[in-house]
């Protein structure tokens, strides 16, 4: 890996736990989620640090599947330069799903019909989508058992549980991220096809 891409994936994870840990606040307004020792804005003082190691973790499993998966799994177009616009347009689209699951969190079975229901409609229209499809279960799986771990150690608990202390709609958020993820990656770590 070359110093441009690991210096892209540290600005990455950084902005990335930034917005995370702002997404993590609707829940905590909205009583989604709540912490067992609040430290700031009743969210706990380890929810940035860990979202900026989560975001690390991810990049840096991107570039390694991408690379050893490129044989069996297409995602010349997910390890290829983004843009902005394409970026600003995930990352809006995450966030706007997440305030959904803050503010609509009373009623879970009908966000995750909405969630992973539209998760589909997007897949079917994005690129590279066995690729998506990969990283977007991988994600709400990982992302699922993480948050299941957290929660059943008492560090912070959901207001609606239906597997392993989380939310089923939880997958769905994940998934959706995965569209951020993979425009993040685009924008911040691939700077063109020859570098890869």
């Amino acid at each position: 890996m070359n110093y441009k891409k690991s210096n892209g994936i540290y600005v990455f994870a950084m902005l990335g736990g930034l917005v995370a840990t702002i997404c993590d606040g609707i829940h905590v307004h909205t009583r989604t989620l709540a912490y067992a020792k609040p430290f700031l804005f009743r969210q706990a003082w380890w929810v940035f640090p860990l979202f900026v190691l989560t975001f690390l973790f991810m990049g840096f499993a991107y570039l390694f599947l991408c690379d050893h998966l490129t044989s069996n799994i297409p995602c010349q177009k997910s390890s290829s330069k983004g843009n902005s616009r394409e970026f600003v347009e995930a990352v809006t689209a995450f966030v706007l799903v997440y305030m959904l699951s803050g503010f609509g969190n009373f009623e879970p079975i009908l966000l995750s019909v909405i969630f992973y229901g539209i998760f589909a409609v997007r897949c079917f229209f994005s690129y590279d989508r066995s690729w998506l499809l990969i990283l977007s279960i991988s994600m709400a799986i990982g992302g699922m058992f993480a948050e299941g771990v957290i929660s059943s150690a008492g560090m912070m608990i959901y207001r609606h549980v239906d597997v392993f202390y989380v939310p089923l709609w939880l997958g769905g958020l994940y998934m959706h991220g995965a569209f951020a993820l993979r425009e993040g990656m685009r924008y911040f770590i691939y700077e063109s096809k020859e570098d890869l």
